[in-house]
C-alpha cells in the first residue's frame, strides 16, 4: 500500500476521544485540523463536511470503496490549527471496520483540491495512522 503525500498538501485530523454512539456513526471529541496545507487555506466554513476515501486501506474489510463523511458544526481558527466542534464521522460500515483509537489520527492528501481542480475531485484520499506515526496495514 502506497502512502506518499507531499508535505505541502498534508492535512491531519486529530481528536481526543472517539465515541461510537450508534450504528454508522462515530463522534470525534476534541477534534482539530493541522498540517502544512493550512498555510494555503483561506477559510474553513463553520458548518461543512468532506468525503474521505479510505478504500486503499480498508478494502480488505468492505466489498467496495470505503468513503466516510467527516462533518462539523463550528470552527475556530488559530495559527497552524483549526479546532472543530460537533464532529461526526459517518459510513454504514464504520462499526464493522477496525475502531479508531483515541491516539490515532488521519492524514489527508489535499493535492487535487486546489481551486482549479477541486470541482473534479469529490473525495480526499485519506489514511488512518497509528500514534507512532506508522500507517495501519490491515492486510497483514
Amino acid at each position: 500500500m502506497e502512502f506518499r503525500i507531499s508535505e505541502k498538501y498534508r492535512l491531519e485530523i486529530h481528536w481526543k476521544e472517539v465515541i461510537y454512539e450508534q450504528e454508522g456513526l462515530a463522534k470525534l471529541e476534541g477534534c482539530y485540523f493541522s498540517g502544512p496545507v493550512l498555510k494555503e487555506v483561506e477559510d474553513i466554513k463553520q458548518q461543512d463536511h468532506i468525503q474521505m476515501d479510505f478504500s486503499n486501506q480498508y478494502m480488505i474489510f468492505v466489498p467496495f470503496y470505503y468513503v466516510a463523511k467527516l462533518s462539523w458544526n463550528g470552527a475556530k481558527h488559530k495559527p497552524h490549527i483549526i479546532y472543530l466542534d460537533n464532529v461526526l464521522l459517518e459510513n454504514r460500515h464504520i462499526n464493522s471496520v477496525p475502531k479508531l483509537n483515541n491516539d490515532d489520527y488521519i492524514v489527508i492528501d489535499t493535492k487535487d483540491h486546489e481551486d482549479a481542480k477541486h470541482q473534479h475531485n469529490l473525495t480526499y484520499p485519506s489514511y488512518l495512522i497509528k500514534s507512532d506515526g506508522g500507517l495501519y496495514n490491515f492486510r497483514r
